[in-house]
């Protein structure tokens, strides 16, 4: 596999979180070039954060510790892309 880099290491921690839900996800090449595909490091970094739960924004902030804007930012960005999901009262 050679050489990982942190890069690489935050993917794998995203793939692993990925893989323990319903539908199994196992670590391959093609799943790690998937995710850098999908995911910015720094959408990587706030999905392995996130809980596998529905959330608030306000818990997902807490939580992430992330800049409130940025982290709207961060979130919009992803549902456009239809990588995460708003639901409205939550």
């Amino acid at each position: 596999m050679g050489h990982i880099v942190g890069k690489d290491v935050l993917y794998r921690k995203l793939g692993k979180k990925i893989d323990g839900l319903i539908v199994r996800a196992p670590w391959n090449e093609t799943l790690h070039e998937i995710l850098k595909e999908l995911y910015t490091t720094e959408e990587a970094d706030l999905i392995i954060k996130m809980p596998c739960r529905l959330s608030g924004f306000d818990r997902i902030q807490k939580i992430s510790r992330i800049e409130k804007l940025k982290l709207q930012k961060l979130i919009e960005g992803m549902c456009a892309r239809g990588l995460v999901l708003e639901i409205k009262g939550v």
